[in-house]
């Protein structure tokens, strides 16, 4: 077994619907979800009565194996714990989250991720964004800038810079300072990630990319 299959197994073992769902049931009505039966956020749809969850971008039904399984159970378990709080409107990067080194790491390699799908199309950003309620927003920089929510009460704003005679194309990911009030650092980060991944995919959807 190789280091990643350690890894995957221990967030299996320390994030699933058993030991989560007390707590992920307990955000029915509450931090910007419905009062529904189900959970609905980037593109996936959480069922509260057996925590089965839904790709509603891909159409199918995440499996025991998948890793998102236990990331999307450890993102809302954390998200679950937190009061709601006004949003602030003052952006900030992952480098300005305090002792969020970690998180940095993860915040650096979804911008990677997210250059390179989109710094030859900046534009199609904003498409792949409307698949998960995101839309085009006005940003003193950048040549594209989308407004998303991957959680409800907590907003992303993405700025992608693409290519000129003196730069390399590169993506900016901006939270609002109140994410400090909903996730810990660590899950910042791997909601960051989370995030690039879906508008990946949703780009390979929409252009019917692989």
């Amino acid at each position: 077994m190789n280091s990643r299959s350690i890894c995957w197994v221990s967030l299996q073992e320390l994030w699933n619907w058993e030991k989560c769902k007390t707590r992920i049931k307990d955000l029915r009505g509450r931090l910007g979800f419905k009062e529904n039966h189900y959970l609905r956020f980037l593109g996936f749809k959480l069922n509260l009565e057996d925590g089965s969850i839904y790709d509603e971008l891909n159409n199918y039904k995440l499996i025991r194996e998948d890793n998102y399984l236990s990331q999307l159970y450890c993102i809302l378990y954390s998200y679950a714990g937190a009061k709601e709080h006004t949003e602030t409107g003052k952006l900030i990067t992952s480098k300005q989250l305090q002792g969020g080194k970690f998180c940095n790491v993860m915040v650096n390699r979804a911008k990677s991720s997210i250059t390179e799908v989109f710094g030859d199309c900046s534009k199609c950003l904003i498409e792949c964004a409307k698949f998960f309620g995101g839309m085009e927003v006005s940003f003193s920089h950048g040549d594209c800038s989308i407004s998303i929510n991957p959680l409800p009460l907590i907003p992303f704003t993405i700025v992608m810079y693409e290519e000129d005679n003196e730069f390399p194309a590169s993506a900016q990911i901006f939270f609002d300072v109140s994410i400090k009030d909903y996730l810990d650092l660590e899950k910042a980060g791997m909601l960051s990630e989370l995030v690039a991944d879906r508008l990946k995919q949703a780009y390979q959807k929409l252009y019917q990319k692989n």
